[in-house]
């Protein structure tokens, strides 16, 4: 296992396309970055940004997800579209090894890109944010005398958010083995997903005529809709407006189940699937 995973981070730190996603994500966190300075510095009124907030801002502008599915495309169906899995195959290692450390690898490339914007993130704060509540940026960070949420379990629970979308990306990539349509699927599938969802809820409630049943479907929806894929981000940047609420630790525990479903599929696909 340890062999084939250094073979697999090699792999991975030698990828161009990693950089270039690594300078993709930079970019708008550091433009982010500079207009908080310039902000804060010009003393703008309205200007006083908690930790919290610049965290999530960058978060926002950052474009995390759609990235995470480009590279774990990319990364996920290089050997397949090379044929270099053959190779791979031949030297004797049982397929459950050769799969986790893949995924291992695809999964420390999604969390490299979260780190550049916490990792910024956190920087900023420290030179620019304002305490709220408790007077303490280091307080802050723990959600002390502040209605803000805990800046440290939010920052854990959007790493998870992470690596439960780079599982369903991945097992798209194992699912199609082409680059392209592993994008595809991987921006629309968990949309459609939700939208069938949704429509089958309302058939369901124009169908039982029972006011009972239509509110318990419409809740069951919109639970499903703040923990699901497309919607977990978004719903986090409504947080802090009042608009949703989103419980941290059930979303984690929901992402690390994410990551056990979709991983388990996954191997399941390359345990089925030949290799030609």
């Amino acid at each position: 296992m340890y062999k084939l995973l250094k073979f697999q981070f090699r792999r991975l730190f030698l990828r161009s396309s990693l950089y270039v996603c690594l300078g993709v994500i930079a970019v708008p966190v550091l433009f982010s970055f500079y207009g908080i300075a310039s902000s804060t510095l010009s003393n703008i009124q309205g200007a006083d940004y908690s930790m919290f907030m610049i965290i999530r801002q960058m978060i926002s502008v950052a474009n995390l997800t759609t990235l995470v599915v480009i590279f774990t495309s990319i990364y996920g169906c290089e050997d397949s579209a090379r044929g270099t899995i053959k190779t791979i195959y031949s030297l004797g290692y049982p397929r459950y090894k050769i799969f986790l450390s893949k995924f291992i690898a695809s999964s420390t490339a999604a969390i490299m890109m979260y780190g550049i914007v916490l990792l910024f993130s956190i920087i900023c704060g420290l030179l620019f944010a304002k305490p709220v509540g408790s007077g303490n940026i280091i307080s802050d960070f723990l959600g002390y005398g502040t209605e803000e949420p805990d800046v440290v379990l939010f920052c854990l629970q959007q790493c998870f958010i992470i690596l439960g979308a780079h599982a369903f990306y991945f097992m798209m990539s194992e699912l199609s083995r082409k680059t392209g349509i592993s994008i595809v699927l991987g921006i629309f599938a968990p949309g459609l997903i939700s939208s069938a969802f949704g429509v089958a809820v309302m058939i369901a409630v124009g169908v039982i005529d029972d006011q009972k049943f239509s509110e318990t479907a419409q809740n069951i929806f919109f639970t499903f809709s703040q923990y699901w894929l497309p919607t977990t981000l978004s719903s986090l940047t409504q947080l802090f407006t009042g608009t949703t609420s989103v419980n941290l630790w059930i979303s984690i525990l929901v992402n690390i189940g994410y990551v056990i479903l979709f991983g388990g599929l996954s191997m399941l696909i390359t345990y089925k699937k030949q290799i030609k």
